[in-house]
Parts: structure tokens; sequence; C-alpha cells
């Protein structure tokens, strides 16, 4: 980005144009003199800022400044066709960021990638549509105090949001929950056999009932199909392109700046009895000119439960021997920055070897995957538009508890009654390190990931330097919780796994395959015999060397009625400053029981209405009129 930043996703004449960094701003006046102004500069273009952007913009009257690290996603094919998107990580659109090692996971370095581009991680990750539990956001409401963000709040927006597509081959959705008018795309998309007729099947088989519709009130318990956020066309339908289409971008009072990372958040620290954010300063390389942007109304940072805490501690609020430590002026200590950090940790998956032909593991290959590529760019239909993760089981641990672990069973720790804290996905390939590795002999693999929903475990996010560029510490600090109830969750998963492999209805997808005996094998802990004379040290030792992400982190900026717990109040306003908020999941009071894209889109939704109503009160009369 130049001085006079072009707008890449726009026509020519449309600009962002931050100024060259001119020192401490004295006084909020002088800032507004000097600086080019824009009533809102929202930090990060991932889902809630993708959301905002666009509400805010509705008013002709008010200008909005949207501020991406990364660049313009919508050249990128890895992004658009669904099942492509493991091809974008570790490039130039992902983070890459890495964790501390870990003690409990053979002090591995666990990689955590996140969307780096327009639409951030929704326009890279799996594309599951999950509304989660209602009594997760009733939770957040009657446990943690943040009255007004309850489900039954929340269900409006994500319903306003929605335009689902039926499938007359799915089960029937009824429409009274669903939204059908909105702008981001969600239906059913490709589904393989093996899952449809094995994995779900077997499921049923073993006492997960069935349950159509996981996006209602009445929650996620049970194995479904699972609906995504893939259009009619067979592509990604991400935020980027749902809330910041060519009619939206052609707006005349929304400005987007790619290759902007902000370095910190300005404060007029003079004029009022709290620091007043005023704008943000940014550079577009490591090194190069230091520049300003003010915003007349409000900053808020979307940056997500990395980028936010990172941008707040390197604005001077956070833990004040942190700032010390990194010679960073306190603007306001909060010790909650940066802590909290909750991730959906998941076992590996376990992979059954499957007949020929039953899963997509060919199109790992380019010649074979070449009629599947022309297949979509043609009609925008066929295996392409699978989403890996094409089925689910929602369950409760302890409704699943193994003769090994009766004496010592996992304690609920769901939201509610209806409530999982298990998730198993069913995925028609081998999802081996995040799909980089490719399945041994050139095998047909299905493979079942148990995932931990509710994990007690808390980590943080800390500063590595001073600088922007370098990435904050990551440290989930997985299956530390005191009572190892996360490890019991996650033994509970792999069990069910082992039951739901030898299921009559998935047995005739497998292929009969003898002992394996080597730990360290892909196909390990897959066996004929009594799935109960596998033992428990076995089971954590295969889940130490193989666990990874599900790329769900939350919780580093969490929202709470008082500073003294939390990092933002209930209308998602800092604590101790003026004029800045937070809007992405890493003001989640506590984990949910999902997958968290919708809800972070509809929390988006919800706060740019709080927004418009409280600037329209502002408002004077006449300005009304």
């Amino acid at each position: 980005m130049s001085r006079r930043h072009r707008n890449p996703l726009t026509d020519p004449l449309h600009y962002a144009t931050p100024q060259l960094h001119a020192g401490p701003p004295a006084t909020y006046a002088t800032a507004q003199r000097t600086l080019r102004g824009y009533d809102y500069v929202i930090v990060g273009a991932g889902a809630a800022g993708c959301v905002l952007a666009n509400q805010l913009s509705e008013d002709k009257n008010i200008s909005v400044l949207l501020l991406e690290a990364g660049g313009d996603n919508s050249k990128i094919l890895e992004s658009k066709i669904p099942l492509m998107f493991p091809k974008l990580f570790h490039g130039e659109h992902d983070w890459k960021y890495f964790t501390v090692e870990q003690r409990a996971l053979a002090s591995r370095r666990l990689y955590w990638p996140r969307g780096r581009m327009i639409g951030g991680s929704t326009s890279m990750n799996a594309m599951m549509y999950h509304h989660c539990s209602k009594s997760d956001f009733d939770e957040w409401a009657s446990v943690y105090g943040c009255e007004g963000w309850s489900y039954d709040a929340l269900a409006p927006y994500l319903r306003r949001m929605e335009k689902f597509t039926p499938n007359p081959a799915r089960p029937v959705i009824d429409s009274q929950y669903r939204g059908a008018d909105g702008k981001w795309h969600t239906g059913y998309s490709w589904l393989s056999e093996i899952s449809d007729k094995g994995f779900v099947a077997a499921c049923e088989e073993a006492g997960i009932p069935a349950n159509p519709d996981v996006n209602t009130a009445r929650g996620s318990l049970g194995v479904t199909r699972f609906q995504t956020f893939i259009d009619s066309k067979g592509q990604r339908s991400s935020m980027a392109t749902a809330f910041l289409s060519p009619e939206v971008l052609r707006r005349s009072n929304l400005y987007v700046a790619c290759h902007a990372q902000v370095t910190r958040v300005l404060f007029d620290t003079l004029s009022a009895e709290e620091p007043t954010a005023i704008g943000v300063e940014l550079q577009t390389s490591r090194g190069g000119p230091r520049y300003e942007v003010h915003a007349k109304r409000e900053v808020i940072l979307c940056g997500g439960s990395i980028n936010t805490p990172q941008t707040l501690l390197l604005s001077g609020i956070g833990p004040s021997k942190e700032l010390a430590d990194h010679r960073i002026p306190v603007v306001h200590e909060n010790d909650a920055v940066g802590k909290n950090l909750k991730d959906h940790l998941c076992t590996t998956a376990m992979l059954c070897k499957a007949r020929p032909g039953k899963t997509l593991d060919y199109l790992s290959s380019t010649v074979k995957a070449l009629p599947a590529l022309i297949q979509w760019m043609l009609f925008g239909k066929g295996p392409l538009t699978n989403n890996i993760g094409e089925a689910a089981a929602f369950i409760r641990s302890t409704d699943h508890s193994s003769p090994q672990s009766s004496e010592n069973p996992a304690k609920d720790n769901t939201s509610g009654p209806t409530a999982p804290d298990l998730e198993i996905i069913g995925a028609p390939m081998a999802f081996i390190h995040h799909g980089e590795e490719t399945p041994i002999n050139g095998s047909n693999v299905f493979s079942m990931v148990p995932i931990s929903l509710r994990p007690r475990s808390s980590g943080t996010i800390t500063l590595q330097s001073r600088d922007a560029f370098d990435p904050p510490i990551i440290d989930p600090n997985y299956l530390s919780d005191q009572d190892n109830n996360d490890f019991k969750v996650l033994l509970a998963g792999l069990r069910v796994c082992l039951k739901l492999m030898r299921s009559p209805a998935f047995q005739k997808f497998l292929e009969p395959v003898p002992v394996d005996d080597d730990p360290s094998s892909y196909w390990w802990p897959y066996s004929s015999s009594d799935i109960d004379a596998i033992s428990e040290a076995d089971l954590i030792r295969w889940m130490k060397e193989k666990a990874f992400t599900l790329y769900h982190p939350v919780g580093t900026a969490r929202m709470g009625p008082t500073s003294s717990t939390s990092v933002v109040d209930l209308e998602c306003r800092v604590h101790g400053v003026n004029r800045l908020r937070v809007m992405d999941a890493s003001i989640f009071p506590e984990q949910i029981s999902g997958h968290p894209t919708a809800p972070i889109g509809a929390l988006a939704f919800k706060l740019s209405a709080m927004i418009r109503q409280g600037a329209a009160a502002e408002m004077p009369t006449s300005a009304k009129l």
C-alpha cells in the first residue's frame, strides 16, 4: 500500500488514504485537524469485520474504513473451490501461526492456520454452518452476566444473515427456524455414500439419534449431515462474498485497504478523564513508514482471538507487567487481556481403510482430480463442492463411558442438559496433519475426528515483542486442567469411534485389515478384536502424538460486566477507554459447543444494530430530519 492506497476491490477512484505518522497526537482536537477522518475504523476484515462494514455503511451519512493485513480474496481459486481449502495452509494467505511447545502433547508445537485475506478464516476454513447449542449463549447471559446475548437475542440475526436453500435429497428443514432472505448462502453440499449410509447409519446403530437440523433452539445432540456455507454455484459463501459483494464495495462511503498491518490504536489521553481512541497507526511492511488514520466516532477491533489481544497489548491495554517488559506505556491496565484462551482440540483422525472408490482420496492426484475440476468449472457441481467434514455426531461424553473409564469417568462440563461436549466429524478422506499428508500406499480412507467441545483448560496470548509483525506467543495450554477431564472427554470420543468402526452399516464400506500393533501407524488402533481390550495408556499415547487444533480459539478479550475478569462490556466497549470496541471470537465469555462462524456473524450483526441505534440517538434532531 502506498501513501495513497488504491482499494484493490473496487473502482480506481475509491481510496483509503492514511497519513504519514506525525508522532503522538497532543489532543483530540489537534488529531481532528491533522488526520484524514472516517467515522468508523474497523481493524480486520474477517467474519465480524465484513458484517460490520456492510451494516454500518448502509447509512450513507456514515464513512467506514476497513483495514485488512492480508490481501484480496476474490481471485483466489483455492478459496472458491470448497474442497481445496487445505491448499491455502502455509501459504501467503495464512498467518501460519504455531503454538509454543505443549507439554501434554509430547512437547509439540501445533500449527494454527488463520486466514490472512478479506473474509479472514471464513475464506479458508471448512464451511460448517452451525448455530451451536441454545444453552451455550444462555450460559453467557445467566452465568457470565452478559445480558442481551442469549440465544433468543441472537436468533433473529442468525435468520437475517442467512439465505438457506433446501435440498430435496436431504432431511426436511422447518423453514420457520431458518433465514431465506439474507446474504449468506447456506444449504447442503456434496455428500459421499460412505458418510451418508456408513457413518450416519453407524451412529444410529450405536444409539446416537438422527438430528436433521442442528441449527434450531432444540440444539445439536445427535448425528447430522452437515449444512454448509456453500452456494448454489458450488462456491464458498464466505463472509466476504456475502457481505462485501461488488455492489457493497461500490458504496461511496465504504473504504477497504489491504496489506495494512495495524500496529496500535491511537489515544487522546489529555482531553477527557478516560483515554479516547482517535484512530490507528499502521504499516504496510516491516520497517516501512508508519501511517495514521483517524476515527471520528469509534475504532472497532475485529482481528480475532490472536490478533485482537496482540493489538490491545501493543496499544497499552493489558497487564502492566507485560507492558512494562516490552516498554509499552500503559494506557489502561487490564489483566484479562490475552487470558481465557480456549480452543477445540482434536485427538487426530482415526482412519478406517475403505473399499476402493468409496472415498475422495483419489483427488489428491492432479491427474485423477482433473475431471472433477472440469465438472466444477463448467457446472459448479461434483466432489470438489465437498466440505470434507460431511457429517458429525454431537454427543455427551458422560453418556458413552467405557468399562475402562467407569471408575473415573469424565464430569459433565456441558452448558446444559441438551448440549454436547464431544463432536465426532466424519470425512471421506485421510485428513492427516491438516490434510498435508496422503494416506499410506494410496489407500482409500475414511476419517473420524473426535473433538473436545467444552475444554476446561485455558491458555494465553502474550507479546513476543513490541513489533506488530512478530507473531504473539500462543499457549493454549492444552489438557492442563487439574482433574484431567479434557483427557477423559477425548478418550470417550476415541472409544465411540472404535465402536462405530465395528458397526455392521459401516463395515459394508470398509476393507477388513489385520491387527496392527504399531502405535505410530495411521491405521492403529484399528482391530478386529475386542475394542475394550485396547488400553487407556495406548489411546493416550496416540492422542499425545497426533492431536491437533480444529481452528476455534476464543475468549482472549472476553465480554463481561466488570473489568476485573473481562476486557469489554456488554456493548463490546473496551473497559477503561472511550470509543474503542472489540467484535470477534475473542469476546466469547466461554467456549461454545460447535463451530463458531455463524455465531460470530450474528454477534457482529447485533452489535452493528446497537451501534447504529446509539448513533441515531446521539444525532441532533435537525440532522435526523
